[in-house]
């Protein structure tokens, strides 16, 4: 097929595409697949040139473009290996066949990168190696709902390493150069989803690696918070150790601190550990909400006498104009409210 007669052929693709058998695309998307190749290779001008020669994408990664002719039927094949321009990326191998103007099948299949997207979310170490050292891509991203049950942009394989926590996996990507401080489409990087899960090793070995302690989420929880929320007192305390700002707040709710989501959550070990590491116990939330008013409310006694220990203010009012001790009242907590009444008693 000359450049001009492919020229004509895709040209009437476009205006009506033939129905044949052995699609995995519909019609109409194989036609937008096949336009898209022939503008992936340079145009129909630049067929002869460039066919079967690997391209380089404008932003990052590769392509090539692969036209080939033989017992009457015209093969079109596109290998995308992470390839990113014109605001998307593109990684696959995918194959249109005709018979003269008549679409005869439409498929596709997983590149290396893919396969190593899905060894590392299969939590397969083995295979990992093996496509690392093919040359996979290991900062190649997709989207994904297997984590969180919706839709997440930009997850790499060593997000995937830092939820299941399997350090050799983490150890191999990172090796293989991967970026330890990319983010997904929620905004945090592979530490600050160790941290969330408890993975004290992988949370260690990426901060030496020059992981971003304080990285803040969408929502503006940084990792200490997410630890501490979730109980992980071995990751906080790592945290800590390696200067985690304790006081940051959670600026896109309420508020909060880690202190606070600690108290909130029943982490009362935690709690203490951040107290009695400097973490400041009169913070107010939005809601004037401080964290002795979280344990009056949650009927922390525990939680409220290592408060009273760092001299929190027992007078502070939440914006409806409690205190800590009328709260306690207010929710039963007996056991609260004679601490704290006891804690005034000694300042008279």
């Amino acid at each position: 097929m000359t450049k001009r007669l492919l020229f004509i052929g895709v040209a009437m693709l476009l205006q009506c595409a033939a129905f044949a058998h052995g699609y995995e695309y519909g019609a109409e998307d194989t036609t937008r697949l096949m336009t898209e190749m022939i503008t992936d290779i340079g145009g129909h001008d630049a067929v002869r040139a460039n066919n079967g020669k690997i391209l380089r994408c404008t932003h990052r990664g590769t392509k090539k473009i692969t036209i080939v002719q033989k017992d009457g039927l015209t093969r079109f094949t596109a290998e995308y290996g992470n390839c990113q321009e014109n605001g998307k990326t593109r990684d696959g191998v995918y194959e249109v066949v005709l018979r003269g103007d008549e679409i005869v099948s439409s498929t596709s299949r997983r590149s290396k990168n893919g396969h190593l997207f899905d060894a590392a979310m299969n939590d397969d170490a083995g295979k990992v190696r093996e496509l690392i050292k093919a040359k996979a891509d290991v900062n190649y991203t997709e989207s994904t709902s297997r984590i969180e049950g919706v839709p997440i942009d930009e997850w790499t394989p060593l997000m995937s390493a830092a939820v299941s926590g399997n350090l050799d996996i983490v150890k191999q990507l990172v090796a293989a150069g991967a970026w330890v401080n990319y983010m997904n489409s929620l905004a945090v990087n592979a530490v600050w989803i160790a941290a969330n899960n408890g993975k004290l090793d992988v949370v260690k070995y990426l901060v030496r690696h020059g992981a971003y302690i304080d990285n803040r989420n969408k929502e503006d929880v940084t990792p200490l918070m997410a630890a501490a929320m979730n109980g992980h007192l071995e990751v906080v305390r790592f945290l800590i150790d390696v200067k985690a700002n304790l006081d940051l707040v959670h600026n896109d709710g309420n508020g909060d601190t880690a202190l606070m989501f600690a108290l909130a959550n029943g982490h009362t070990a935690i709690a203490r550990y951040l107290v009695e590491a400097g973490a400041n116990v009169d913070i107010r939330n939005k809601f004037g909400v401080d964290a002795l008013h979280i344990a009056a409310a949650e009927g922390n006694t525990d939680g409220m006498k290592i408060l009273i220990e760092h001299n929190a203010d027992l007078t502070a009012r939440i914006a409806s104009g409690m205190t800590a001790l009328e709260i306690a009242r207010a929710k039963g907590h007996t056991a609260v409210a004679e601490t704290i009444e006891k804690a005034f008693n000694k300042t008279k």
